[in-house]
């Protein structure tokens, strides 16, 4: 009776454990395959899977370790033993190729699961870098654009000058010019300021001082068409005027437009008035036509000239006109040296003056 009870017991033992044997060998089945993660992001993980759940997968590869990657981020698991890592990637069909008679490679992935081989024969595959490694990467320092300088809209030229003899008779001249230009849009501005002083052997030969205010405003698009108003005041002891003023106003029209080349003509009326050092004084009415070029002859000289014609109303023969002409060289981008010549005729001057006057003169100038 003994023995019975043992292969009984035998028996109960065998049949209530093997679904637990099942169990542990579909595990172990399970925890040993090599699957490929495909993630959201583009890349690939794989490896031998530990643990599946819902909120994660985590496998294992001689690369990275041990890497729980969540469910979240994960597109789809591909199962891969390592039968079917053998397999030729030909053999599996894309999704987007067309359907063969050739069989599918679904069955030996699943012949595959079911007969593990050796664990010496899987080769782990490599991993591709993710692609937050490479992102993390700094990348090269890159210089900031160099932002454009704003358009200067002002500039300043002042320019001195002196002529000394010393011998049977002397002679010392000294002379200044300040000239500031502003322009922005269609407003332009022109201030300009002129002194002699000199004496030749011991005798007054130079005493005059002009300064003239213009303003000037496009009226066309095209900027072509302007209006115009200068005025302007001044002494000169030599010729005996002890106060002038005069203000003129009208309408001109640029010529010529080029980079380097610029000529303008302007009509108008013209207002002057003297007074003389005998108290005598003049006024007069005259039209005004006036001329104004500007040549950039090359990168270092630049010429410059100015012609004012004034016909008095009460008698076209009676006039008066001034002729200026500037050439320049630039000694550097703040340096130049000019050579100017003017010449002011007038055919009703003060008592015992001659009508004309000429002035010519070097001055080394600094531009701002």
């Amino acid at each position: 009776m003994r023995p019975q009870r043992r292969n009984r017991n035998r028996g109960l033992c065998i049949g209530g454990c093997w679904p637990v044997l099942v169990w542990l060998v579909f595990l172990n089945a399970c925890w040993a395959e090599t699957v490929t993660l495909h993630l959201r992001n583009g890349d690939r993980v794989t490896g031998e899977m530990l643990s599946l759940d819902t909120d994660s997968v985590t496998i294992t590869n001689r690369l990275l370790g041990k890497l729980a990657v969540p469910v979240a981020q994960v597109e789809r698991l591909e199962r891969k033993a390592a039968a079917q890592e053998a397999v030729k990637p030909a053999a599996v069909p894309s999704p987007t190729a067309p359907a063969t008679n050739a069989p599918s490679a679904v069955p030996a992935a699943r012949a595959a699961t079911t007969n593990p081989p050796p664990a010496q024969a899987a080769q782990p595959v490599p991993v591709a870098k993710p692609a937050a490694a490479a992102a993390a990467k700094p990348l090269p320092a890159q210089a900031p654009p160099v932002k454009p300088k704003p358009p200067k809209h002002w500039a300043l030229d002042a320019q001195i000058g002196l002529d000394l003899q010393y011998n049977q008779n002397e002679r010392q001249l000294y002379y200044g010019r300040a000239k500031w230009t502003y322009g922005k849009d269609r407003f332009r501005s022109i201030v300009d300021y002129l002194a002699n002083y000199g004496k030749t052997d011991g005798i007054l030969s130079a005493n005059d001082m002009n300064g003239s205010v213009s303003v000037e405003l496009d009226v066309d698009k095209s900027k072509r068409i302007f209006l115009f108003n200068a005025a302007g005041a001044g002494y000169n002891e030599i010729r005996k005027i002890d106060l002038s003023y005069d203000d003129s106003f009208g309408t001109g029209y640029k010529l010529i437009t080029r980079t380097n080349l610029t000529l303008s003509a302007d009509v108008g009326v013209n207002y002057q008035k003297q007074h003389f050092s005998d108290g005598t004084s003049k006024d007069y009415g005259a039209f005004r036509l006036g001329e104004l070029m500007s040549w950039k002859i090359s990168p270092k000289w630049f010429l410059d000239e100015k012609f004012e014609f004034y016909p008095r109303f009460t008698d076209f023969g009676e006039y008066r006109m001034r002729f200026e002409s500037n050439l320049r060289y630039l000694l550097s981008n703040s340096l130049n040296l000019n050579f100017t010549v003017i010449d002011q005729y007038d055919t009703q001057p003060a008592p015992a003056v001659a009508k004309n006057d000429l002035l010519l003169r070097a001055t080394l100038g600094i531009k701002f």
